[in-house]
């Protein structure tokens, strides 16, 4: 039994969670957890060493996604997408994203990703404050799924409500959930329609004419291609500008470093993925009873893999707690591990870099107002609601 009572929806752990992800790496590497109004499992399991959750990662047949990977979810509530699916269905509908979402699509998105950064920052620092979340970091990935999907960019609050809808509480099958989701279905069914009468060069309409086995995708599984774009390219990606931002304000010497040697961007990027985990868990099902540090996890249970405590595992992670961008390694589990490893890492990277060198350039010296600061969430991701940043003051160096 851990001295930390730990629960990943308790707000009072929105914070830092790391102090709590410590005790239980020592105390309770498999630290299970009663569902306080269960929906669908009466308890859930969660993982919190490194070793740990690398291995279930790397083990899809005993910890499998088919049965969802949000805690305590009913995934047949939720749109059908490749991230509820094991093999073979995941690798086929895998394969087929990873066919049309090339290297050279993703590098002809930096432009407009940057363009649409720099006009945001020039706003932005006319203001002196505001806040990054809702003014900056949510808005970014939302133009660039609009510039990937050839969506109207006057769509892009309603995009964004739906985003906010469906991932950004504690309930994913809530009422607002449900109907956000039904919105959302029929307006990628529309669109799927719609491009296949007018197909252009944009990703819906590669999908569309794509094969799986020599068969085309219903228009279902187009929509819910759609769906995984718009939640997964949206939510994590604003929380991970959002978080970056405060980690840099937090830290003014290494945001200094940064800004005095721009060839560490890459892997500033990546230790901020480690130092934030904008994704802090998501769920597997075991398929069969499995034994892990003395503890057996019964078949058919959920366990919730911790990426933000494997990410400051201090077996793996030299000074885990610190913000490094000079950290010899670039490895992490922010992305995952695996068969589900994201697949749109390398859009989340640049969008990422393309904002913080943005934000950096336009405002230079800026700081965070803590007490303003307002998070929604930890699990799946580290939310941010709120975080007000300064232009040009800045706490002492570190």
């Amino acid at each position: 039994m851990a001295s930390v009572d730990f629960d990943p929806f308790d707000a009072k752990w929105f914070d830092d969670p790391y102090p709590a992800y410590q005790v239980m790496r020592r105390e309770a590497p498999v630290y299970r957890r009663e569902s306080a109004s269960p929906r669908v499992w009466p308890h859930y399991w969660m993982l919190s060493r490194a070793a740990d959750v690398n291995a279930a990662l790397l083990d899809w047949r005993t910890f499998s996604s088919a049965r969802g990977t949000l805690v305590d979810t009913d995934v047949s509530l939720i749109p059908p997408n490749m991230f509820h699916m094991d093999p073979p269905r995941h690798d086929e509908l895998r394969a087929l994203l990873a066919r049309v979402l090339t290297p050279a699509r993703v590098a002809a998105l930096e432009p407009s990703v940057r363009e649409a950064a720099a006009a945001l920052a020039r706003e932005l620092r006319a203001k002196q404050r505001f806040d990054v979340a809702s003014e900056f970091a949510q808005l970014i990935p939302t133009l660039t799924m609009c510039a990937l999907m050839d969506l109207p960019r006057a769509e892009r609050e309603r995009f964004l409500a739906w985003n906010l809808a469906t991932l950004a509480g504690a309930d994913f099958t809530s009422p607002a959930a449900l109907k956000a989701y039904a919105e959302m279905e029929e307006y990628w069914r529309g669109v799927v329609a719609e491009r296949r009468r007018h197909p252009g060069g944009d990703l819906i309409s590669q999908i569309l004419h794509s094969e799986v086995r020599g068969q085309a995708l219903s228009d279902a599984e187009i929509a819910g291609f759609c769906s995984l774009l718009h939640d997964a390219a949206q939510n994590t990606t604003m929380n991970m500008i959002a978080n970056s931002a405060i980690a840099l304000a937090r830290h003014p010497a290494q945001r200094r470093l940064l800004a005095a040697r721009p060839a560490l961007f890459a892997s500033a990027v990546d230790e901020l993925l480690r130092f934030v985990s904008p994704v802090q868990g998501l769920a597997r099902a075991t398929t069969r009873a499995v034994e892990i540090a003395g503890v057996t996890i019964p078949a058919g249970d959920q366990v919730l893999l911790l990426y933000g405590s494997a990410n400051h595992d201090e077996t793996v992670f030299e000074n885990a707690e610190a913000l490094d961008f000079e950290r010899p390694s670039r490895f992490h589990w922010a992305l995952g591990h695996g068969i589900h490893t994201c697949l749109g890492a390398a859009v989340a990277r640049l969008e990422v870099r393309v904002a913080l060198q943005v934000l950096l350039g336009e405002l230079g010296e800026f700081d965070v107002d803590e007490a303003g600061i307002v998070r929604n969430q930890l699990v799946p991701t580290r939310g941010i609601a709120r975080a007000p940043l300064f232009v040009g003051a800045s706490r002492s160096s570190r």
